[in-house]
């Protein structure tokens, strides 16, 4: 089986070490970048299964990011996850208007991680759907975050308590919508020698 690749895209070095960890745990490989305009540099050559992106980092932002992203055809079929502490509705319709497949919280656990992988069918599940993943972003990022990577001297996060549930929003058309991504991408997909693009 082909080994599923993830592109973390986080001006945080603590962040993307957080998400790199969970993520690692589920057998992804991960490739990292730490800002947009890099990001864009290593889609030219590679193709990760999933994107988790920051929102707010220097130069580009994060929506500006997926629409580059999306406005490509060799990339426009990569799942988008924001990555961010942004929260509310105008937030999420943002980002979805933008073509982010959903918005996922900095602060949380591997539990909640594993559901969103399920979701995207990047690990296995006998209950994953196809639907747009939105996990409601939670308070205290950069506590969590530092604390996670021994940085501050913050308490331990607990994602797992803060977090209790990762839901699915699928309307049909959201459903019909997905399914179809997944077989397309699945075809143009390749598989890719790994490549990490060093942290800066």
């Amino acid at each position: 089986m082909t080994e599923k690749r993830a592109l973390i895209v986080d001006d945080s070095k603590s962040a993307r070490v957080v998400l790199s960890r969970m993520l690692q745990k589920y057998d992804l490989a991960v490739d990292t970048s730490d800002s947009a305009e890099q990001a864009l540099e290593y889609l030219k050559a590679h193709r990760p299964d999933v994107i988790f992106m920051d929102h707010m980092m220097p130069g580009m932002d994060g929506l500006e990011a997926v629409q580059a992203i999306r406005n490509n055809p060799e990339t426009a079929e990569i799942p988008i996850m924001m990555y961010t502490s942004q929260e509310g509705e105008l937030y999420l319709g943002q980002a979805r208007a933008s073509g982010a497949t959903g918005v996922l919280p900095k602060k949380i656990g591997s539990t909640e991680v594993s559901k969103i992988l399920q979701e995207l069918r990047l690990v296995g599940g006998a209950d994953a759907a196809a639907g747009i993943v939105v996990v409601p972003p939670a308070a205290g990022l950069e506590t969590g975050v530092a604390a996670a990577n021994g940085e501050g001297g913050a308490p331990a996060m607990n994602g797992d308590a803060t977090v209790d549930a990762v839901r699915a929003v699928a309307t049909s058309g959201a459903a019909t919508a997905a399914a179809t991504a997944t077989g397309s991408t699945a075809t143009a997909r390749e598989s890719i020698p790994a490549a990490t693009v060093p942290n800066m």
